[in-house]
């Protein structure tokens, strides 16, 4: 379609100078393409408001413009119009004529000037409000047998575990400091009472002023575990907002991450065969010879093993030395194992594995993939 000939039919309907054929062509036009009935709609409801001015306003306007012009031509340009005067008053058809395109010219501009209004004004996105500007993310991550320490903008210290990742916005901008992250991390975080300090993890969120703690929440792991060192912290679970439980410092949270159920850890609950409760609360793990946190350890460069089922030992141990353990035999799985290294390679760790799980265990080392079984 000629968008040009339809808004001239327009326009000449406009004026009242359209021909009943040219009716009939722009009736035609609207019936094949309704989408330009409601910009002629809008044309004609701006045109009705203006028409008073148009006969004398536009009509002075226009011979004035066309005298201008006319005084730089050697034959005048209203020659034709003057000779058409004199007629005028037998036929009225040549004043007609001229009037039509007048009204042709001043009702194109316009149509114009609207038109380009509407492709201004109907964009989808002027009428939305704009959105505030995404903040710059940042990532820190550490790879399997690695580790890393990082300095947040606000001053606060982490030290990542291996195969972990936090994530930020930059600068901290906002009312909150918000840290995600997946794997294990120690925190020491600056005080601000004015913007709190929040860890999302996939289970729970912890909320600290200021303070120094542990978490560990890996994906492939069935728990998540908080262990605070000093200060308080509040944490909510995912899917139970309204539950929130403050840790004092010493005690450490423990959540089953299939489903979340408050559970007082008792002392007999550490024995041979380890049954976790949903959600367990109890206290952190010190060694005898120097009170260290055994939750902790890691930082030191540490490994460290606090009567954990052979399965969850074999994750550690894929972490820290970057290989992949195979349990073959179904029954050591939940065998607990207790041990601290400190500087030891996978032979020895491994050796040591077997004396703890018994004398019938075996091991394989081939490269980077180690068997256990019987």
């Amino acid at each position: 379609m000629n968008e040009d000939r339809f808004w001239s039919l327009v326009s000449l309907r406009l004026s009242g100078e359209a021909l009943p054929e040219e009716v009939a062509e722009l009736e035609m036009l609207l019936q094949q393409h309704p989408e330009l009935g409601l910009r002629a709609g809008m044309l004609d409801t701006v045109w009705q408001a203006k028409h008073k001015a148009l006969p004398d306003s536009i009509e002075a306007s226009f011979n004035k413009h066309m005298q201008r012009l006319s005084n730089h031509f050697a034959e005048p340009v209203l020659q034709y119009e003057n000779d058409i005067a004199g007629d005028e008053t037998e036929t009225g058809a040549p004043v007609r004529s001229l009037f039509r395109k007048r009204i042709l010219w001043v009702s194109g501009i316009a149509a114009s000037l609207f038109i380009g209004w509407l492709l201004f004004t109907d964009k989808p996105e002027q009428s939305k409000p704009e959105k505030p500007p995404q903040l710059a993310q940042n990532t820190i991550s550490t790879k399997r047998g690695s580790k890393s320490k990082v300095q947040l903008p606000d001053g606060t210290q982490v030290w990542l575990n291996a195969d972990s990742r936090i994530t930020y916005n930059e600068n901290f901008q906002g009312t909150l400091r918000e840290v995600q992250l997946t794997g294990e991390a120690f925190f020491d975080v600056v005080r601000d009472e004015t913007r709190p300090f929040v860890i999302h993890t996939k289970s729970i969120d912890v909320k600290v002023l200021g303070t120094a703690f542990n978490v560990r929440s890996y994906e492939d792991e069935k728990n998540t575990e908080t262990s605070l060192i000093h200060g308080s912290v509040e944490i909510t679970l995912k899917n139970n907002p309204d539950k929130k439980i403050v840790l004092k410092p010493n005690e450490k949270l423990i959540v089953k991450n299939n489903d979340m159920k408050l559970v007082t850890e008792k002392p007999e609950s550490r024995k041979t065969e380890l049954k976790l409760p949903l959600l367990t609360l109890g206290k952190v793990n010190y060694q005898k010879k120097d009170s260290s946190v055994i939750e902790t350890l890691w930082v030191k460069n540490k490994l460290a093993f606090d009567g954990e089922a052979l399965e969850d030992v074999a994750l550690k141990i894929e972490r820290w030395f970057d290989v992949k353990v195979i349990i073959a035999d179904e029954r050591l799985k939940r065998v607990p194992f207790s041990a601290v290294f400190d500087d030891e390679d996978l032979q020895q760790v491994m050796e040591a594995v077997k004396a703890g799980v018994g004398e019938k265990a075996r091991f394989n080392i081939n490269k980077k993939e180690v068997t256990i079984g019987r």
